[in-house]
């Protein structure tokens, strides 16, 4: 057993040597094959590459369509990036409609601005949409703004796209015929963050009206006194079965 347990601390040894030694591999997330692309082409349609813009200091940068070559946005995290894209809806039936974005792994970003502008043929000021599905009218343009936060350091291939009711998501990409073996290049464009971990809305604050200005993230004066109602209602319980076990113990005992 013990000859077993060497072998197996050796071999895990040497893994952790190899990959340590491995130079690094970083892959582009340029294709998505999970994605039924006529299906997607049937309903949407990208009327241009999205606009990546450093609100820190204004510089934009289009997203690419051509593998391998992407501009790299360098930013600290809790940077924000303002992300415009245009479509298209091409269904035959009016239907709900989401904004969202993806890395290859999640958890880069988080959302703290979706808006939508409904473009033709009636002009509609752009409306913040939050956290709802807005409506996909048949034949429509939409201009959509996506605000992210960078919340973790980490280099990322970053993009963005929409999602339809009952027909799925579609990441924003060129409109290609015939589509090729595994989708389009789609749009995108690399994001390398520096920095510790942040939460999405560290830092902010949000005016509530006459309540005055709530901070995020911290602990609300009625959120501390019901912890310590908790502690203190749970120490009691504790007491009084404590209490009752050994009342009981001592009925039994003079029994």
């Amino acid at each position: 057993m013990r000859h077993v347990r060497n072998v197996m601390t050796l071999a895990v040894a040497l893994f952790a040597v190899v990959v340590m030694l491995s130079p690094p591999v970083v892959r582009a997330h340029e294709q998505e094959t999970f994605v039924l692309w006529d299906v997607g082409y049937a309903n949407l349609d990208f009327l241009a590459a999205p606009v990546f813009t450093e609100q820190k200091n204004g510089n934009r940068h289009v997203g690419q369509a051509v593998a391998g070559i992407y501009a790299t946005i360098q930013l600290n995290t809790g940077d924000r990036l303002v992300v415009e894209y245009s479509f298209k809806y091409l269904g035959e039936k009016e239907r709900r409609g989401d904004l969202f974005w993806t890395t290859r792994l999640g958890l880069d970003f988080g959302v703290i601005g979706r808006y939508v502008e409904f473009v033709d043929p009636v002009v509609r000021p752009r409306e913040w949409i939050g956290a709802s599905s807005f409506a996909l009218v048949p034949g429509q343009t939409y201009n959509a703004t996506l605000v992210l936060r960078s919340i973790q350091p980490t280099l990322r291939h970053l993009h963005v796209g929409v999602a339809v009711q009952d027909v799925g998501s579609l990441v924003a990409g060129p409109t290609v015929s015939p589509i090729p073996v595994g989708g389009p290049i789609i749009y995108g464009i690399w994001t390398d963050a520096k920095g510790p971990v942040v939460e999405p809305l560290e830092g902010f604050n949000v005016d509530v009206g006459s309540f005055g200005t709530l901070k995020l993230l911290e602990p609300w004066p009625w959120a501390v006194t019901g912890l310590v109602a908790q502690i203190v209602i749970g120490l009691g319980f504790i007491a009084i079965m404590f209490w009752y076990g050994r009342w009981e113990k001592k009925r039994g005992a003079a029994k």
